[in-house]
C-alpha cells in the first residue's frame, strides 16, 4: 500500500489484527529486514512495515536531515490513524523513534530501538574508519546524515517518558556502555544486551527479537 506523506508516497504493509506495531528500518535498508518477525508478530499485534523516503519500494530522494524522516513518520502515523502504537526501531529507525517519542509525548505507548547511538562517542573507531567513511566518501545521503546527524542532547533524551528499551548487541559496532549511559538518562530506559550478537545478527532477517517484542508489548 502507499501513502502520501508529506508529498511522498510512502510504501507499507500492514498484517494481523490488535494492537498496532510499527517497525522502522535502519539506514541502507528497508522493510525487508523484518520478514522473518511479521507473521509471528501478526498473531497478536496489526504490524505496519513502512519504508523511508528513498528506500524500498517508497517514491522519493534518502531523506537530508533525520528531521525530514521524523515528520514522515508523525505524518504517516496521523494518517492511518495508529497514535498511540508500539514501535520496534532498528539502527536509524530507533533513533527516528526516539526523536520523535521526544517531541511528541504521546504518539508511542512503548518504544524498542536496537542498534542506536546518539552521539559519536557512541561508535567504535573501527566502523569510522572502516564503512561509515567508506559510505561518505561515496557520497552516500545515508551515511552522511548518521555521521553528522545522529545527536540527541540529554535534555532532549529526558523528555522522552514513555517506556524505552534501548537493544546492542554484544559485540556491536555501537558501544553497550554508550547504550548504557543513555538508557540510564532516558526515565523509563532500559538496558538489553544480546550476547555474542554483531550489529545486524540479531535484527537483520532474524527471529532473535521475537520474545522481547512480545514480552515488551503488552
Amino acid at each position: 500500500m502507499i501513502e502520501k506523506v508529506n508529498g511522498v508516497g510512502l510504501y507499507y504493509h500492514k498484517l494481523g489484527k490488535g494492537t498496532p506495531l510499527l517497525l522502522l528500518h535502519g539506514h541502507h535498508l528497508d522493510g525487508e529486514m523484518f520478514d522473518k518477525l511479521v507473521a509471528p508478530l501478526s498473531l497478536y499485534y496489526t504490524v505496519y512495515v513502512l519504508d523511508m523516503r528513498g528506500h524500498g519500494l517508497s517514491e522519493g530522494d534518502v531523506a537530508e536531515h533525520y528531521q525530514t524522516e521524523v515528520e514522515d513518520v508523525s505524518a504517516f502515523i496521523k494518517q492511518v490513524g495508529i497514535q498511540g502504537c508500539y514501535c520496534y526501531g532498528f539502527d536509524a529507525g530507533g533513533l527516528v523513534a526516539m526523536m520523535l517519542a521526544s517531541q511528541q509525548t504521546d504518539i508511542f505507548k512503548k518504544i524498542i530501538v536496537a542498534g542506536v547511538f546518539v552521539n559519536g562517542a557512541g561508535i567504535r573507531p573501527y566502523h569510522y574508519l572502516t564503512e561509515g567513511c567508506l559510505r561518505f566518501l561515496r557520497l552516500d545521503r545515508d551515511s552522511r546524515v548518521e555521521l553528522t546527524e545522529s545527536f540527541m542532547s540529554e535534555d532532549n533524551l529526558k523528555k522522552i517518558t514513555i517506556p524505552v528499551y534501548c537493544v546492542v548487541g554484544e559485540k556491536d559496532w555501537v558501544k553497550v556502555e554508550h547504550v548504557r549511559w543513555y538508557s540510564q538518562i532516558i526515565p523509563q530506559g532500559q538496558l538489553i544486551l544480546m550476547p555474542r550478537q554483531t550489529h545486524n545478527s540479531y535484527a537483520v532477517k532474524s527471529l532473535k527479537m521475537l520474545d522481547l517484542i512480545e514480552n515488551s508489548f503488552k
